[in-house]
């Protein structure tokens, strides 16, 4: 008997309750796909338009005929079969973008509010109208990375850090903007920064080897600065001060080499992530100051992202891989799963919000990918530009992305 001739026996089964039928076994063809599958369950269902859905065996999403599954396996087509079935994720759709003067080195979403930060020394904050509602100058140097803190009904504060070392606290109210305070302390350029889930803390990772811890609240004075090396690098920005000094931080040391993310435990305020140029992906204990975990893999770490839903670490590297860790495992060498796609370095990660499975990456390669961590390659590839992407993130069900193009993309997108 052919393979087109046989027949397998399957139970359906969904956590999605308004799609449940009943789960007795029925026989289905063995060559039967994604779209043959979905047919079924929309007829079970007695649907006039009908839904696309998606098919898990064994917790993989089925990406071929459920032979050439079974045979991949090596089950065989008697046994019985359970297939967990889901609504589809409709692929990402083109909003529109925002046009920059330079370089876009990094992105972050909040509310109907997004932040960019660029190679031309500023960050923007722009409205879901597509209005850059106000320009931050303060910078000396380009900005590598952006993040909004606390927020009222009427105003928020705002992140940003860069390559003159410093990192800058803002408070934005409608149209007017006022700059706060200017962390000091680092010896090299800042190439990340993460604001914790209470936004009472902020974590900055650098070119010096090092990450800081600061408190986000706004100084009473002046804080000391500890030693000459941690003064501003820029003489003009003390001439014509405005704002106050923060030095005071929890400094974690033991990477070698230059830091380029860092992350918050969202469900620890007292735990940080980071990764770097040398080949680790370290976990830190912020009171003790001690680094409580040490993850090693074959390239640079590029970008970390921690995702409290799927208990596992994103990273990014310059081996064109995405890979994921599981932060609880004591293991120096644990990659849960390497994700394969990009053709390019992987410079930016990050999880679907409320999802334990979706995630979006943004490569050198011009592409911005979707990955479902239980299907072993990205389900949509969106070719953006020929330019290289340096940021990606994922904010509600929009997308937005940022790179050598000098636009902010944004994009409409469902998690599963």
């Amino acid at each position: 008997m052919s393979t087109e001739q046989e027949q397998v026996q399957v139970r359906f089964v969904t956590k999605q309750q308004r799609y449940a039928v009943r789960d007795a076994a029925i026989l289905v063809p063995a060559d039967f796909k994604r779209y043959g599958l979905s047919e079924i369950i929309n007829n079970l269902l007695g649907l006039d338009k009908p839904i696309p859905f998606e098919f898990l065996i064994d917790g993989e999403i089925l990406r071929s005929s459920i032979a050439d599954y079974l045979t991949t396996q090596q089950l065989s087509t008697e046994n019985l079969i359970t297939i967990e079935y889901m609504e589809s994720m409709l692929p990402p759709t083109p909003l529109t973008s925002f046009q920059h003067d330079d370089w876009i080195s990094s992105v972050k979403g909040y509310d109907s509010f997004f932040l960019t930060g660029s190679y031309d020394n500023m960050v923007r904050l722009w409205n879901s109208s597509g209005e850059c509602t106000n320009t931050l100058i303060g910078h000396t140097e380009a900005v590598k990375s952006v993040a909004f803190g606390p927020s009222s009904d009427s105003s928020m504060m705002i992140f940003s850090a860069g390559l003159d070392h410093t990192a800058l606290a803002w408070q934005v109210d409608g149209s007017d903007e006022e700059l706060l305070y200017e962390c000091q302390g680092h010896q090299g350029a800042i190439e990340s920064l993460a604001v914790n889930a209470s936004k009472t803390q902020l974590a900055t990772a650098s070119a010096d080897a090092t990450i800081k811890v600061w408190k986000t609240n706004v100084p009473e004075q002046d804080e000391p600065i500890v030693n000459d090396s941690a003064a501003p690098r820029k003489k003009k920005r003390t001439e014509k001060k405005d704002h106050l000094t923060k030095t005071q931080a929890v400094t974690l040391m033991g990477h070698v080499g230059a830091v380029n993310a860092v992350d918050f435990d969202t469900a620890d305020t007292n735990t940080v992530y980071s990764g770097g140029w040398d080949h680790s992906i370290r976990s830190w204990d912020v009171e003790q100051q001690v680094n409580v975990t040490t993850k090693n893999c074959e390239k640079v770490v590029l970008d970390v992202n921690y995702s409290s839903d799927a208990r596992l670490i994103a990273t990014g590297h310059t081996d064109n891989l995405i890979r994921l860790w599981d932060p609880r495992s004591e293991d120096g060498v644990n990659v849960k799963l390497a994700l394969r796609g990009h053709q390019g370095w992987v410079s930016s990660v990050t999880w679907a919000p409320h999802s334990p499975y979706s995630l979006c990456s943004g490569s050198y390669d011009g592409s911005i990918r979707i990955w479902d961590i239980r299907s072993k390659g990205s389900i949509y590839t969106l070719e953006q530009t020929e330019k290289k992407i340096l940021a990606v993130d994922w904010c509600g069900d929009r997308i937005l992305s940022g790179g050598e193009d000098k636009k902010l993309g944004l994009f409409q997108a469902k998690a599963f």
